[in-house]
């Protein structure tokens, strides 16, 4: 079985407004709907991890979705960025599963890259301009995970898929479809 794993938890400080909840003009639906979306056919189970500021609003949006649950940080793990969230995610299984993540600040992505990540285990992408840490498979246990941050003191994701999950580059040419949102361009108009 495949989880889909949604990251929606940042601060987006960067981008000025939540990512997770955020609409890109000329896209048919918010950040969060689009992930889910795009995940839905490749994954049994969707989890996103929200934040205590977004959850409400992400349950609005795709809390009725059936086979997604939307999940926060848990303590003492919380706000250490996507591994507090693989730690949050993979406590709710007893067994190592696989997982398929995907942040809501990659709206472009099409459910065919998506696709090939799925079939492609140990795996993230990478383009000629950035590795896309974010976007990866890999099989891990919650025990798996703690134990690697607790004797690791590490939550730099790139170590985590690299090193604990051996995670290898899937390499794509670079492509608008993996441009991410860490700035928004401000709309003059926009209260």
């Amino acid at each position: 079985m495949m989880i889909g794993l949604v990251y929606a938890g940042g601060k987006s400080i960067r981008f000025g407004k939540d990512k997770a909840t955020y609409h890109v003009p000329g896209l048919p639906a918010t950040n969060v709907q689009l992930a889910v979306e795009k995940l839905m056919p490749l994954c049994q189970q969707i989890i996103v991890c929200a934040n205590e500021t977004n959850r409400a609003h992400i349950i609005e949006l795709v809390g009725q979705v059936p086979a997604v649950q939307i999940i926060c940080d848990i303590p003492p793990y919380d706000h250490h960025g996507p591994l507090s969230a693989i730690i949050a995610c993979t406590s709710q299984f007893s067994i190592v599963q696989d997982y398929l993540t995907l942040a809501v600040d990659y709206p472009y992505i099409t459910k065919d890259a998506l696709a090939i990540l799925a079939r492609t285990s140990n795996s993230y992408i990478v383009t000629s301009q950035h590795k896309h840490y974010s976007l990866a498979h890999f099989s891990i246990g919650n025990e798996q995970v703690t134990t690697w941050v607790d004797n690791n003191s590490d939550w730099r994701l790139r170590s985590f898929i690299t090193n604990k999950c051996g995670c290898h580059p899937l390499a794509y040419l670079s492509s608008a479809k993996f441009s991410n949102l860490n700035y928004r361009e401000v709309d003059l108009n926009e209260k």
